[in-house]
């Protein structure tokens, strides 16, 4: 029988890109969510490319699932170009 107990934690990090000016670009918004059991782990990971005004020019989203054991079992991966 499985453990009912999940865990689920997000960790967001952002990095403004400049020109050689100083002038902002754009950014790089990297988003990783884990919901986590007995039984193993998701890890969903997107990686988004912002222009200057805020608009997402690219996602990478990548969906990973683990065994108990730590072991990859399954992987998808999705990029979008907007």
């Amino acid at each position: 029988m499985s453990d009912d107990n999940i865990e689920v934690g997000e960790d967001i990090e952002i990095d403004v890109v400049v020109d050689e000016d100083g002038d902002v670009v754009g950014a790089v918004v990297d988003d990783v969510i884990v919901a986590t059991s007995a039984d193993g782990s998701i890890v969903d990971e997107t990686i988004d490319v912002l222009d200057a005004d805020g608009n997402v020019v690219l996602e990478d989203e990548t969906v990973s699932v683990y065994d108990a054991d730590g072991n990859l079992v399954a992987q998808a991966e999705e990029i979008t170009v907007v």
